[in-house]
């Protein structure tokens, strides 16, 4: 039997309604309007229409009051998270004594501007294979120093003691971090005490790995850099380590954004 379908003129005002519908929604008013004009030859179209009649009531809760209340409660929990992102890194930052009693994570941002990079005394003899390099940015020398590499904290320590060029010793802070996919791992010292992320907390790229300070036996600002195999053993031939190096500081001063 063929189905007799009457023909309808479409308002301008309907046409620019259903061209602005998503496929998905076309598509179940036209099976509805199917459903309704051929009701006299379908005995189940009565629970057809009802069926689609419940998808409508459900499809206009869900826009009208569940798809605004999913919107603003996804904005609140994010606000909420970021606070206390916010208040965490600054007990980090402020009182480093405190911080080990906090929940592992480390959520900054790994988006940073361009660093102005001083290289006066970049090549290090003490020990053999290490590089010294000072970070800038908005003048500022006490600033996050952005991971090199996407990795893993391999540890964090505190080398030697503080006090003046003369009767500080060590590194001082130290924060050591694998790098996926490599043999290898970075080594960098005299951050400020408390401030890298702990043992185990994953890292990307860019991502700050602690604040360039002044422990252990420094003269200035700046971050003490060493590159080890996976065994612990210091990479000596800056053959290897020395593009490594130079392409950190190419990346730190384009910035990753």
């Amino acid at each position: 039997m063929q189905l007799l379908i009457k023909k309808t003129q479409i308002s301008p005002n309907k046409k620019l309604l259903y061209q602005n519908l998503k496929p998905y929604n076309f598509l179940l008013i036209h099976l509805i309007k199917q459903v309704l004009l051929n009701k006299r030859y379908n005995p189940h179209s009565g629970r057809v229409k009802n069926f689609f009649v419940f998808l409508i009531f459900i499809f206009l809760i869900y826009i009208t009051v569940l798809a605004p209340l999913i919107k603003t409660g996804v904005k609140i929990v994010g606000k909420a998270v970021q606070k206390i992102v916010i208040v965490q890194e600054w007990v980090q930052d402020n009182f480093p004594k405190i911080s080990p009693l906090l929940t592992q994570y480390y959520g900054k941002s790994d988006k940073f501007l361009p660093y102005v990079i001083h290289t006066p005394y970049f090549i290090d003899e003490t020990p053999p294979g290490a590089y010294d390099f000072t970070l800038e940015l908005n003048g500022q020398l006490k600033v996050p120093i952005p991971a090199p590499c996407k990795g893993t904290i391999r540890r964090t320590r505190f080398q030697g003691r503080n006090g003046s060029f003369k009767t500080a010793q060590g590194a001082g802070q130290i924060v050591e971090l694998i790098c996926d996919g490599t043999n290898y791992y970075w080594l960098m010292g005299h951050l400020l005490q408390g401030s890298p992320p702990r043992k185990g907390t994953k890292i990307n790229k860019g991502q700050p790995i602690g604040i360039q300070g002044l422990t252990g036996r420094t003269s200035g600002y700046h971050v003490h850099a060493q590159i080890h195999d996976h065994n612990g053993q210091r990479i000596t031939n800056r053959k290897i380590t020395r593009p490594l190096v130079e392409n950190y500081i190419k990346f730190l001063r384009k910035g990753s954004y």
